[in-house]
């Protein structure tokens, strides 16, 4: 169950659920690789920013869309699980934190990834936009060296 926190106790804008599941269908759409999913979940306006894990900062809807469809067109298949995830409420926004346990499938195998997001969500005729999403890279945990005692 993800934490819900209220700064300074008030109460949520919207109600828990509805915030999560517009997190939820942000990341319906990148599994399933679903254009049109992804755009419906964006808000569309110049104020919207997303930072992938090594890419520039992209500012704007169209740039953002852009780079869904290059990762879209340019992924085999890819599926996120989600951990660690909290929300945060206030007056005119919802952020979600989340640990993105990524399991890509290859030619070589499956590899797996963490990457810790950030997805910021503006209300907007009564739905919750996605107004931010910045995704960073955790590092391994170094392995034991198990010649080492």
């Amino acid at each position: 169950m993800p934490d819900i926190i209220h700064p300074n106790d008030r109460p949520p804008v919207d109600s828990e659920q509805r915030v999560l599941s517009a997190n939820q269908k942000f990341y319906d759409a990148f599994n399933q690789q679903d254009l049109e999913g992804m755009q419906q979940v964006w808000i569309s306006d110049p104020s919207a920013s997303c930072i992938h894990p090594g890419w520039p900062v992209l500012r704007g809807f169209d740039p953002i869309i852009k780079s869904w469809q290059d990762i879209f067109e340019n992924t085999d298949h890819m599926e996120i699980k989600l951990t660690d995830v909290q929300v945060v409420t206030t007056d005119d926004l919802v952020w979600v934190s989340c640990q993105e346990n990524l399991f890509s499938i290859h030619m070589a195998g499956v590899q797996t990834s963490q990457v810790h997001a950030t997805n910021l969500f503006q209300q907007v005729s009564g739905d919750w936009k996605m107004i931010l999403h910045h995704a960073a890279a955790i590092p391994a945990e170094p392995q034991a060296d198990p010649t080492s005692n």
